[in-house]
């Protein structure tokens, strides 16, 4: 049985956050360090004459302080220091008609007169109990001068007065405030602990309740139990008398846990009712935040169940009916297409705020969940049919990132005589390598592709990325290379190409046609200045003059041409820097006209 707080006289109706208000120590759920601090002070006489209190909205901090009013007004302290409830002084207090607790809105009482006032009162004598306990709600809304006006109060307070502040943000409050008070902080109330409490007021309640209702209540009040409170009390009329799945999600609109379930079970099945299902939930005026968010915690949650087993749901927050959700779900994804998912979530998390519109966000999520497709059952057939990549389609082929190669794109694009999953296991381990030895090799990889090739595995660089495969065929990092690779895989043939040019991990290169380059002197875009300084085209470099050393100029062209093939790119002008002096033929001291 949970306490209720005392009904005022007339019957008037009275909410049922402060109806179910905890009115002993042992009601307080969620804040057991703070309940065990106040408790030993109280125990040992050794409390002090200024508290500070922070913490989020709704998690408890005024009800606490009502509480430690109470036990240090109380005239029958029980065990634990507990409070009895029935003297006198604790009846005002619950009633709130005690002269001697004085409860004060720090948001609307912040000026200077207001806290002037305040250092009146306290100097005088309580009126019918031991202390006088003033409680100042958000106290980081009082101004400056207010907090230099309480400071001389809270350094030497009179022997019968105590202070509990209460604030939301604590960063607000001056350091002067914070170092004369034992600061206390309190924290988000667990999910499991709010859908408890709001079991046990549906039973006191007599309302019947659905525990995936009740769940998904807690997880909207973001851990306070105030907001859990006001939503079941709000939920109650909707459900006409009860707490149902429907009726809660007739009251918080669209995006809860449960049709984000059916989302990604609709995504991975039935990608077309995925679509619909997404934009139904938009509809009923779901915010794209929240629905962002709850399916980056189902994907996370499935993420964790694939990395670790089963032993990991006990330490997340959920219902009985979300775990075996998870459990019947997660062999259907693969750690690699998580990832991708998380990562796209957590991306689209930064662009809500630049106000983009819901349908254009709706597409950018279909697009970035795409991107981490489920694997296919594992009783299904293993089907032979071109797989689309990203050069084009073609059977017999995967192109995949060169990182960690998901198990399933693997198996059935390799070879029988390669072992799969000892690849997979290779690259998942290289491309994850902390060492510093290997960083070339993996900044190298890290645009590749990799598809199986004739005679074994091919990692595959595009147009584009010349670099990779000029970095990786360095003999210092083919020799890192292939030690991991014989470490892991013995002597798997694997083979590196850039357009037509192919290496062997073992440093052998493959006799292929060479790619075909101008000569220097005849490349078309080659610009230089003529003696009157005028910019002119050259299609020719004309032979050095007898006795003159031109293969430095050769030299610099073909590393100027090897660059242009690297990265791409177009060279506008090629000047030749004079010597110092001034132009050549002017002697020092002359001038030229």
């Amino acid at each position: 049985m949970i306490g209720k707080e005392m009904l005022p006289s007339g019957g008037r109706y009275v909410s049922l956050y402060r109806r179910y208000r905890p009115m002993r120590f042992e009601e307080v759920i969620g804040q057991d360090a703070a309940v065990s601090v106040l408790r030993h002070s109280l125990e040992g006489g050794k409390t002090v004459h200024a508290y500070l209190f922070s913490g989020p909205r709704g998690c408890g901090k005024t009800s606490l302080a009502r509480i430690l009013a109470k036990a240090l007004n109380c005239m029958d302290v029980q065990a634990g220091a507990e409070p009895c409830g029935i003297c006198p002084s604790c009846l005002a207090i619950t009633s709130g008609n005690s002269l001697d607790v004085v409860e004060i809105d720090g948001a609307s009482n912040r000026g200077i007169d207001e806290v002037r006032e305040l250092k009146a009162h306290v100097s005088l004598a309580p009126f019918s109990s031991l202390r006088k306990v003033y409680i100042v709600d958000e106290v980081h809304m009082l101004t400056e001068p207010a907090f230099n006006a309480l400071l001389k109060t809270l350094e030497e307070p009179p022997p019968h007065a105590v202070f509990i502040l209460a604030t939301t943000e604590p960063q607000k409050v001056p350091v002067t405030i914070r170092s004369r008070c034992q600061h206390i902080p309190f924290r988000r109330i667990p999910g499991k602990d709010i859908a408890l409490r709001l079991s046990l007021v549906c039973n006191n309640e007599g309302v019947p309740s659905e525990e995936a209702a009740l769940w998904e209540l807690a997880r909207q009040a973001d851990g306070a139990m105030r907001d859990a409170l006001s939503l079941l009390e709000q939920a109650i009329p909707v459900g006409s008398g009860s707490v149902t799945v429907d009726s809660v999600r007739a009251l918080v609109g669209g995006g809860s846990r449960a049709e984000m379930e059916h989302f990604v079970t609709a995504f991975r099945s039935d990608p077309e009712r995925a679509v619909g299902t997404l934009m139904e939930s938009l509809q009923k005026g779901a915010s794209m935040e929240r629905l962002v968010e709850s399916l980056f915690l189902i994907f996370r949650d499935i993420w964790i169940l694939r990395s670790w087993g089963e032993k990991t749901l006990e330490g997340l927050e959920l219902s009985m009916e979300e775990k075996a959700f998870l459990l019947e779900e997660a062999p259907f994804w693969s750690l690699e297409g998580l990832r991708f998912c998380l990562e796209s979530l957590s991306k689209m998390l930064g662009r809500l705020r630049l106000g983009i519109r819901t349908d254009v966000l709706a597409g950018l999520l279909l697009q970035g969940i795409c991107t981490g497709q489920p694997a296919r059952e594992q009783k299904a057939p293993a089907v032979e049919r071109p797989v689309q990549t990203a050069r084009g389609t073609g059977p017999q082929r995967m192109d995949i990132p060169a990182g960690p190669l998901p198990a399933e794109k693997m198996g059935d694009s390799l070879p029988v005589a390669i072992d799969s999953d000892a690849v997979r296991r290779f690259w998942d381990n290289f491309m994850g390598s902390q060492d510093p030895a290997d960083r070339q090799v993996l900044a190298a990889l890290s645009g590749a592709f990799v598809r199986k090739g004739e005679e074994g595995i091919v990692v595959d660089f595009g147009e584009k990325d010349r670099v990779g495969f000029e970095l990786i065929r360095l003999e210092r990092n083919l020799r890192q290379f292939t030690a991991a690779k014989e470490r892991d895989l013995g002597a798997l043939p694997v083979t590196f190409c850039c357009k037509k040019e192919c290496i062997r991990a073992e440093g052998a290169a493959i006799p292929d046609p060479a790619p075909v380059r101008e000569a220097p002197n005849t490349t078309p875009w080659e610009r230089r200045k003529n003696h009157n300084g005028k910019v002119e085209n050259v299609q020719a470099v004309p032979e050095a003059p007898e006795g003159v050393d031109s293969s430095n100029g050769e030299q610099g062209a073909s590393a100027l041409d090897e660059m242009i093939g690297w990265f791409g790119g177009e060279v506008l002008l090629v000047r030749e820097e004079e010597p110092e002096g001034g132009p050549a033929g002017l002697d020092e001291g002359s001038t030229a006209e």
